[in-house]
């Protein structure tokens, strides 16, 4: 195999499940560096992972004592019988972050965890004025986590070429038409020499709409449909003049297209869900599909949102007034028809926060292994999204072997 030529050997690795690719490894020194070391092949195989496997992480944006997973199987069918949740009693836990199988999580302390290799990163925040802010009140509770958890970006360097990886976690500070940056890299906290001033336009963050990494650059949306972006790399950071005005009671998720490769705005009504891609060229916000909103009939809802969308998905949560719980259904946008679908069990009047979730084994630098002595909580999510659990001895051999 190692004659192949490397596009013809990606094929059939992209192929492979998380457990068939760790035993990959162990069949040649060069295989096991090409999937550890190559960043691309990092990137083109969790590209794959995400089109073909659709799984989400949520919890509460207020912060809960549950954290919810929901893996779908390669056609995306109903499987409402393996949605899972981890019970963390005694504390709330909060989802800041999702990128690269990596989680930023604050359950009684800021942790950057990985599921699959069950290492995490204890982080301190105190420096950042807006994480200290946020997590630092009575009995460290949070203090309107729905409304500034938004300004918390995290992300993953991938153009390094080893399997250590590098993390960076961006807080922006809005102040009126000012933005600054606050960094970590983990190690400590800083300022970014960059600050934008938007004289010209007033506009505010959109509320409650997280960041989208993509082109090793955090996105944020704003009120008008632009985009403040801040390169993780350079720590440069400017603003896209893209415009999008919506209506009043339209619902909106701001996210990436993986089939494309564009950032998207969804933008629903109780008639129509439009899909809406950026152009490079322009900057420009253009109509690519409109959906008919057949789940909104005639009964009453107590709540709707569009809460994910991939390219190849989109997901609609609902929940009517005489219902217990809410539900959750999947647009399959290639077979143009709602198909899968899932209860929420979440109550209609909390907010979710919603993240797409894709393992991969790669490892950060001073990172411990988890165990249920040393820390409950964590391991207790961590058991949530094993996906591997047949093959967990060889990824606690792999992740022994990185403690660094």
């Amino acid at each position: 195999m190692n004659s192949l030529p490397m596009h013809l050997l990606d094929k059939i690795l992209f192929r492979l499940d998380l457990k068939s690719l760790v035993m990959m490894q162990c069949t040649s020194r060069s295989i096991k560096s090409h999937i550890l070391d190559d960043p691309s092949f990092e990137i083109g195989y969790s590209s794959r992972a995400r089109l073909i496997n659709l799984r989400f992480i949520y919890t509460f944006s207020k912060g809960a004592h549950f954290v919810f997973y929901q893996p779908f199987g390669s056609q995306c069918e109903s499987m409402s019988h393996v949605k899972t949740f981890a019970s963390i009693p005694g504390v709330r836990s909060y989802i800041l972050g999702s990128c690269s199988g990596h989680l930023l999580l604050y359950t009684s302390g800021l942790y950057v965890v990985n599921p699959l290799t069950k290492r995490f990163r204890l982080l301190d925040h105190s420096g950042s004025m807006l994480l200290a802010t946020i997590f630092n009140g009575p009995n460290n509770k949070a203090n309107n986590t729905e409304d500034r958890a938004m300004c918390v970006g995290f992300a993953l360097d991938q153009s390094r070429a080893t399997t250590i990886k590098r993390f960076k976690i961006i807080c922006i500070l809005e102040t009126h038409t000012t933005y600054a940056f606050e960094i970590s890299d983990g190690n400590s906290w800083r300022f970014s020499e960059t600050i934008i001033t938007t004289t010209n336009s007033k506009s505010e963050l959109t509320k409650r709409m997280k960041p989208v990494y993509f082109e090793g650059t955090l996105h944020w949306l704003r009120n008008d449909g632009s985009i403040i972006a801040f390169n993780i790399e350079t720590e440069q950071a400017r603003l896209i003049p893209s415009v999008f005005h919506p209506e009043p009671e339209m619902k909106l998720l701001f996210t990436l297209d993986d089939k494309i490769n564009r950032l998207t705005l969804i933008s629903g009504t109780k008639n129509t869900i439009s899909v809406h891609t950026l152009m490079g060229d322009t900057s420009k916000w253009v109509l690519a599909r409109q959906i008919e909103n057949v789940l909104i009939t005639d009964s009453e809802l107590e709540y709707w949102n569009v809460v994910a969308y991939d390219g190849k998905h989109m997901v609609v949560r609902d929940k009517e007034k005489d219902s217990s719980t809410g539900v959750a259904h999947v647009y399959n946008m290639e077979d143009n028809r709602w198909g899968a679908w899932w209860p929420t069990a979440c109550q209609a009047k909390y907010n979710l926060d919603v993240f797409r979730f894709t393992p991969f084994f790669s490892f950060f630098e001073h990172t411990e292994l988890v165990e249920d002595s040393t820390n409950e909580h964590l391991a207790r999510i961590m058991r949530l999204i094993d996906t591997t659990k047949r093959t967990n001895p060889v990824f606690r051999l792999m992740a022994l072997g990185y403690d660094k």
